[in-house]
């Protein structure tokens, strides 16, 4: 059985730097160091590199160094592969390498155990944080360095495995938007000079949900979705807020969601977002916030699918045509006003046709991801319970 103890026993917490914010740079200069907050972690592509001047008390890290997450939204959130200053909402791992291997800390970490330790503080502290101290009652196995090595190098590979087809998914969906360029040309530019005709005059209708709330009813069989029921491209009736039946039926006169309509999330951090109602039973039974808009398409010029793809590439454009306010809108009237090509939909149904096959493979791919991922955590909470020898 293997010995459990504190991790505060056999790894150290350095919190991070915070200075003045008007002491930032965003070019490197003599003196200054990358300072790395959570989102050059969790958000890379977006490449916004900033510097501070390099001081004594500067908190820095590695590459190989593992940071934490500390507060907020991101608490618990393990990070790293960068090297630099890390801000105060980070937290640096030092463990004692005589005694804890750094891949094996990484893995225990990422554990439901430990996440679900963090967040229970989070949810007490005043700043939905957590310091050392909180850390003391967090108790982890200790094997051998020789056990700790080899549990970690089994992890690692069952998290390749994992991430090697969560990248497949990812080729697929670049093909699909490689096939749509290929077949009808940028949306933007058009350099295939389709006809281009404004969304109100190739709908039936757009339409946002309603403009206030409505009661709960649990287990009613009516629906009442809202920005966070919409991912992965489906309309997902995991845990969504069901409605009675007379509230829904006021809300359905106006917006009548049928398969094959397209929804989209029209505001906030997941403005954009879209899926197409399935044919199932729960379809008729839904309706939606403000936060989701519906648009139905006349099926005879344009393809639900084909105009998802356009807004996909053409989205930063559209949102930029927004309110103006602070807050990412896509206004109802902007959204009738903007610009879609029309190629024939001989050409739409044939791409539909493609996008289908592709759908098939992801179907399998998904498939396979989620059994990784079960493989994975299965061996995470083995090793944590010291059941990996």
């Amino acid at each position: 059985m293997n010995l459990f103890v504190p991790i505060t026993e056999v790894c150290d917490f350095q919190g991070g730097t915070q200075p003045p914010k008007s002491e930032w740079r965003s070019k490197p200069l003599d003196g200054y160091i990358r300072m790395l907050q959570i989102r050059d972690f969790t958000q890379p592509e977006k490449n916004n590199v900033e510097y501070i001047q390099h001081k004594k008390n500067t908190k820095t890290c590695n590459k190989e160094d593992v940071l934490i997450g500390r507060y907020g939204a991101s608490i618990g959130k393990i990070c790293t592969g960068l090297e630099g200053a890390y801000n105060v909402a980070l937290v640096k791992t030092i463990p004692n390498l005589d005694k804890l291997n750094r891949k094996f800390l990484m893995h225990i970490l990422k554990s439901d155990n430990f996440q679900h330790f963090v967040l229970n503080i989070g949810s007490r502290a005043a700043q939905a944080g957590f310091n050392k101290d909180d850390l003391t009652n967090f108790k982890i196995p200790l094997p051998p360095l020789a056990t700790q090595q080899k549990i970690a190098q089994i992890l690692d590979d069952a998290a390749a495995l994992r991430d090697k087809t969560a990248q497949l998914l990812k080729e697929y969906d670049a093909l699909a938007q490689s096939i749509f360029l290929e077949m009808f040309g940028d949306p933007v530019t058009n350099p295939k000079e389709w006809v281009v005709k404004k969304l109100d005059k190739l709908t039936n209708l757009i339409t946002d949900g309603k403009h206030g709330n409505c009661s709960d009813e649990e287990n009613s069989g009516y629906f009442f979705i809202s920005a966070k029921d919409v991912r992965n491209n489906k309309i997902n009736y995991t845990n969504t807020r069901q409605i009675p039946k007379i509230e829904f039926e006021e809300v359905d006169r106006r917006t009548n969601l049928q398969a094959g309509d397209l929804v989209m999330i029209n505001t906030g951090a997941t403005i954009g977002r879209m899926a197409i109602a399935q044919d199932i039973p729960e379809t008729r039974m839904t309706t939606f916030q403000k936060s989701v808009a519906v648009i139905k398409t006349k099926k005879e010029i344009l393809m639900p699918l084909f105009l998802q793809y356009v807004f996909e590439l053409r989205l930063e454009s559209f949102v930029n045509k927004g309110s103006g306010s602070a807050i990412k809108n896509l206004l109802l009237s902007e959204m009738r006003r903007f610009k879609i090509i029309v190629p024939p939909i001989e050409l739409q149904n044939q791409f539909a046709e493609k996008i289908a096959l592709i759908e098939q493979q992801k179907v399998l791919a998904k498939q396979e991801l989620k059994e990784s991922e079960d493989l994975f955590n299965c061996l995470l909470q083995k090793a944590f319970k010291g059941e990996i020898q």
